[in-house]
């Protein structure tokens, strides 16, 4: 149980909703998001409210996610899709709650990409990433990931992957985690020390590339094949042809959406790793 009495005034009085998302792969721009899970609370109040949904991806469910979550085609085939639940989680959060995540740019990242599809203005609520706060507040462990966290804290033996279950453990870190926070005295204070975020950082919008790589830009436009050099570690190259699809812009980095020849499969590329490039003829 989290010390009560290190809590500030604003800490006792804020309302937070912990979340968690559970996707179709790694990469917000072409996957999609198959269950939503969080709980409302207050830190002086044992327990919340919850939400959790499943969601309808309008596509086929990869082996390999199936595997670390264990939601299979079967289980989302009559849910909901995007749009619906979109709308319920945005009125479950309202306006004056604080989001809390753990490793928060990824789920925000897939839930700010569905809310552009949905074409449907994303929460402007403040997101803090227990990541952050248990580095801040607990420096020096050997891993932050959640589920090492759940067993070194005793909250779970072991991280479920699903949503509402992962959305719990965040809740219960946040709550150990809250009274040595520093110098958050009012929401705005979040940005301050601490990492801070909100959903519509990210969105889905088709990007151009800067004008060095007007070749590659419109190659991908024309959806050409494109053999390049590809860097996805430090001096460490491949060389590989990919038939292009399109562009993203994810902050301030772009990629390059493709059917990689030799994975067979669905890729994504960082432009500023690609070191060459030649279109196919």
């Amino acid at each position: 149980m989290f010390d009560k009495e290190g809590l500030n005034e604003y800490l006792r009085r804020q309302v937070f909703v912990a979340f968690d998302t559970e996707t179709t792969g790694l990469w917000a721009p072409v996957n999609r998001v198959v269950e939503i899970g969080a709980v409302k609370f207050e830190m002086e109040v044992e327990d919340g409210q919850r939400f959790s949904s499943l969601i309808n991806p309008e596509r086929p469910m990869p082996l390999e996610v199936i595997r670390v979550h264990g939601i299979t085609d079967l289980m989302v085939c009559d849910a909901p899709t995007a749009p619906e639940v979109l709308a319920q989680f945005k009125a479950f959060l309202g306006t004056d709650t604080v989001l809390i995540a753990h490793n928060a740019p990824f789920d925000i990242s897939f839930l700010g990409m569905e809310f552009s599809r949905a074409q449907i203005p994303a929460p402007e609520n403040i997101i803090i990433d227990t990541v952050d706060i248990l580095h801040h507040t607990i420096p020096g462990l050997p891993s932050y990931s959640l589920e090492a966290l759940a067993r070194r804290f005793k909250l779970a033996p072991a991280q479920e992957h699903r949503a509402l279950a992962d959305a719990l453990l965040v809740m219960e870190l946040f709550r150990m985690a809250a009274p040595a926070i520093e110098d958050v005295g009012k929401k705005e204070d979040w940005g301050k020390h601490l990492a801070a975020y909100r959903m519509d950082e990210w969105h889905d919008d088709t990007a151009r590339l800067p004008e060095e790589f007007a070749e590659l830009d419109e190659a991908v436009r024309l959806n050409r094949r494109v053999t390049i050099v590809y860097e996805a570690k430090p001096n460490v190259p491949s060389r590989r042809t990919i038939q292009t699809r399109r562009i993203h812009k994810l902050r301030d980095i772009y990629y390059i959406e493709a059917w990689c020849e030799q994975a067979k499969a669905d890729r994504t590329f960082r432009v500023d790793r690609i070191t060459r490039w030649t279109v196919v003829e």
